[in-house]
């Protein structure tokens, strides 16, 4: 019933990308969506793609075996023609990469109709190490490593708190149009509001090492942070779900912990997105998406990565979240396959996903071609004032 092939694609998550003329493995592409411990490691880490060469058999066959794999390899598969064997599909792939890798980046771009980018990158803004891109990118800072390292430099908190928003403002004033945190991870212990006297008096423990200490001081600042969001008109993005270290409990990435921050009036229009769409439980950001008006949510890692089961989460998510803040992303990083790969999960899963709801007597065409729209593009557009 449903094709969405024109609609554009909104990547509203993403990594840099390696579009320099070269080869790779069948693993070194399979080890990209690999979001466990590698084996070659001493300290558990995922293994860089110099290192993976370097793993035993039997990690590299369950790599191949990922679900997100087998896709990637299927889709690139119809796209070149050919058997949907990993060795075959690379060994094309290559023939057009070592000539010409920014190129076949491009064709993929053009092809899956990517019209931007939102990507997390440590690099200064306008850095030419970022022209990877074929598509225009709108840039995130960092808000952890420069927490760390003031944390480190200034002499009290108030000093710190007053680099900081200095520094908040100048790169917003730079380009950057949001700020990305850790506040999940960094902060075991509950979030709850820190006033700056509470924050002050923490702050020496908090320079010597206290955990307890530095979670009170990052906190404050991270308040700061939703304050500015309503001043300076931007988004802080938090990261949520198990997509990066294992260690990370599912727990302590979960958007519920956030409630009691919300609740304080001084909050109420600070504007956040939820990034990645806490898997697996998918359906924790929606609900907080519902119920808090200034929230968005970002499936940005879920597509590609789920993409087995995205109708189902797609079905979750729009059951619970308003349409209008519902937005896709890819978690892009190593490959520009991966926003190729995410923006067809996102349209072929919609498409399934609508042709249902209409076939139900849910949705009409027309509001199932809108909500299309929505997730795609026109979300992101609005969320950071995206004009053409």
């Amino acid at each position: 019933m449903f094709d969405f092939s024109s609609i554009p694609f909104f990547d509203n998550h993403s990594h840099r990308i390696n579009v320099e003329n070269r080869e790779i493995t069948p693993l070194q592409l399979g080890v990209a969506f690999a979001h466990g411990w590698g084996p070659v490691n001493p300290e558990g880490r995922m293994p860089d793609s110099a290192e993976v060469e370097n793993c035993d058999a039997e990690y590299a066959y369950h790599v191949m075996n990922m679900g997100v794999v087998k896709v990637l390899i299927n889709r690139l598969a119809e796209r070149f023609g050919c058997e949907a064997d990993a060795g075959t599909v690379v060994s094309i792939r290559n023939g057009f990469t070592k000539e010409d890798g920014y190129g076949y980046a491009r064709s993929l771009y053009e092809e899956a109709r990517i019209v931007g980018e939102v990507v997390d990158d440590p690099a200064v803004f306008g850095d030419p190490v970022l022209n990877c891109f074929p598509t225009r990118i709108y840039r995130l800072f960092q808000m952890d490593p420069f927490f760390r390292n003031l944390l480190r430099s200034a002499a009290s908190y108030d000093e710190l708190k007053k680099i900081f928003t200095g520094t908040v403002r100048e790169r917003l004033a730079e380009g950057f149009i949001g700020i990305k945190c850790h506040v999940f991870e960094l902060c075991a212990g509950p979030l709850r509001i820190v006033e700056d006297g509470e924050a002050a008096a923490c702050f020496d423990a908090a320079r010597a090492g206290d955990r307890a200490a530095f979670e009170t001081v990052y906190l404050a600042v991270f308040e700061q942070v939703l304050l500015l969001t309503q001043e300076l008109n931007f988004t802080v993005h938090i990261h949520t779900g198990c997509t990066g270290n294992p260690n990370d409990l599912q727990t302590s990435t979960d958007p519920y912990r956030i409630t009691p921050i919300l609740h304080d009036p001084r909050f109420y229009a600070s504007r956040i997105v939820f990034l990645h769409g806490n898997p697996p439980d998918f359906g924790h950001d929606a609900w907080i998406c519902h119920g808090y008006p200034n929230v968005w949510m970002d499936l940005g890692w879920t597509a590609p990565w789920v993409s087995m089961n995205m109708d189902a989460v797609l079905k979750e998510v729009l059951s619970m979240a308003p349409h209008s803040k519902i937005m896709f992303g890819s978690g892009q990083h190593d490959h520009a396959e991966v926003s190729w790969l995410a923006a067809y999960i996102a349209r072929s899963s919609l498409e399934r996903v609508m042709e249902e709801q209409v076939r139900y007597g849910l949705l009409s065409e027309k509001q199932a071609v809108e909500t299309a729209g929505l997730l795609l593009y026109k979300n992101a557009y609005r969320l950071y004032g995206i004009t053409d």
